[in-house]
C-alpha cells in the first residue's frame, strides 16, 4: 500500500479576506479553489509576503503566506472597503469616501484598481507617500464635509495636502481658516487678558506688556502698578482711576486714551504719544520716586485739568492746544516745550523751567504764581 505524502496548509489573503486552505496536487485545482473562494478572476497571481511569484504547487510549503494579486482591472464599488498605508500608518476607508469629489487626484486614483498596479505593500494595503497627520484630516473631511483640526496639526500642511490632491474647496476653507486664527492672534488684548497675566503672574515679577496692543481696552479701576507698557499701542484705551503708579509707558501710542483720575505718580512715558488724551485729575508727584518723565511727549490737544504735575519732566514735549487749567506744574520742567495756544488758566508755576517754550498765545489768565517766579529766560 502506497501512502500519499500530507497534504500543506496555506495562508491565502485577498483584500481584507483571509483563507486557511489545502494545497491540493495540481496548479489548476489550487487556482480553481481560489476563484471559488475569493470571486476572483483567473488571471490572477499569488505571491508570498516578500512579494515571489508562486506559479506551481510545487512552489508551496506548509504554513506559507501566500496573497492573491489581480492581473487585470478590476472596479471598486461603493461598500468596498480599501486599506491604505500612508506614509506607514494603515488606515481602512471605503471606496465611496475617496472618489467623493470626483476631481481630485485622490478619486481618480481609485477609479479602477489597475492605477495601482504594484503599488500595495505585503499585506495588500495600498501605498501612498504622504504625511499621514496632514493626509487623514482629509479623509475626515470627505467622510463629515467638514474640516477639524487637532491643535497639535499645522494646518499649512494639511493645506499642503490639499493642494497636492487637488481639493479645491477644500483649499479654499483652510485658507480662510488660517486667516480667521491669525486675525485672532492679531486682535487687541482685553481686559480679561490682562486680569489672566496678572493672576498668573507672581507678585515679586514686574509684568511685561512691551509691544503689545491694548487698542480700546477697558483697563479702568486696576492695579497696573509698575507694569511695563513700554512701546504697546494703547490707543483710545480707558485707564481711568487706575494706578499706574511707577508704570512704563516710554514710547507708547496712547492717543485719545482716557487716563482722568489715574494716579500717575512715577509713571515713565518718554517719547510718548499722547495726542487728543485726557489726564484730568490726574496724580503725578509722589516724594518716593523719581520725578514722572514724559520726556519728549507727543501731547497736543491733551486734558490735564486740576492734575498734579508737581516735578514731572516735560523737556520738549509737544503740548500744542493743551488745557493745564487749574494743575499744578510746581517745579516741572518744561523747557524747550512747545505749550502754543496752551490753557494754563489758573495754573500753578512756582519754579516751574519754561526756558526755550514755545509759549505764543499761552493763556496765563489767574496763574497763582507771578511769572517772575517761574524760570522763562
Amino acid at each position: 500500500m502506497i501512502l500519499s505524502a500530507p497534504r500543506k496548509r496555506v495562508s491565502v489573503s485577498w483584500k481584507t479576506e483571509t483563507h486557511l486552505l489545502l494545497v491540493p496536487d495540481t496548479w489548476e485545482k489550487f487556482t480553481d479553489l481560489i476563484t471559488s473562494k475569493f470571486a476572483v478572476q483567473q488571471d490572477f497571481q499569488l505571491v508570498t509576503k516578500n512579494g515571489a511569484v508562486v506559479s506551481s504547487v510545487d512552489l508551496t510549503r506548509d504554513g506559507d503566506e501566500l496573497r492573491v494579486k489581480s492581473s487585470t482591472a478590476e472596479s471598486f464599488h461603493d461598500n468596498s472597503w480599501i486599506t491604505l498605508n500612508v506614509g506607514g500608518h494603515i488606515v481602512q476607508t471605503t471606496w465611496h469616501t475617496l472618489t467623493k469629489e470626483k476631481d481630485t487626484m485622490l478619486a481618480r486614483m481609485f477609479d479602477n484598481e489597475s492605477n495601482w498596479k504594484n503599488r500595495t505593500d505585503g499585506n495588500g494595503a495600498y501605498l501612498i507617500d504622504r504625511s499621514p497627520k496632514h493626509f487623514l484630516p482629509l479623509l475626515d473631511y470627505l467622510r463629515n464635509g467638514e474640516i477639524v483640526l487637532d491643535k497639535d496639526i499645522n494646518p499649512r500642511g494639511v493645506l499642503l495636502e490639499a493642494k497636492f490632491f487637488g481639493f479645491t474647496e477644500l483649499t479654499t476653507k483652510i485658507e480662510e481658516l488660517m486667516l480667521t486664527s491669525e486675525k485672532k492672534v492679531l486682535e487687541p488684548l482685553t481686559r480679561d487678558d490682562v486680569i489672566r497675566a496678572i493672576i498668573t503672574t507672581p507678585s515679586n515679577y514686574i509684568l511685561r506688556f512691551r509691544g503689545l496692543d491694548f487698542t480700546g481696552a477697558d483697563l479702568s479701576n486696576m492695579d497696573l502698578r509698575h507694569v511695563n507698557f513700554s512701546h504697546s499701542k494703547l490707543v483710545g484705551t480707558n485707564l481711568t482711576k487706575s494706578d499706574l503708579y511707577g508704570a512704563n509707558f516710554d514710547k507708547a501710542d496712547m492717543r485719545s486714551a482716557n487716563l482722568d483720575e489715574a494716579y500717575t505718580a512715577g509713571v515713565s512715558m518718554e517719547g510718548t504719544l499722547l495726542d487728543s488724551a485726557s489726564m484730568v485729575r490726574c496724580n503725578f508727584e509722589d516724594a518716593k520716586l523719581k520725578p514722572t518723565s514724559l520726556l519728549g511727549a507727543q501731547m497736543k490737544g491733551v486734558n490735564l485739568e486740576n492734575s498734579n504735575l508737581a516735578g514731572v519732566n516735560m523737556r520738549v514735549a509737544n503740548l500744542r492746544g493743551s488745557s493745564l487749567k487749574n494743575s499744578s506744574l510746581k517745579g516741572a520742567c518744561l523747557a524747550g516745550a512747545d505749550l502754543e495756544g496752551c490753557d494754563l488758566n489758573g495754573a500753578e508755576l512756582y519754579n516751574t523751567n519754561l526756558r526755550g517754550a514755545n509759549l505764543t498765545n499761552v493763556n496765563f489768565e489767574d496763574i497763582t504764581t507771578a511769572l517772575h517766579m517761574t524760570h522763562v529766560t
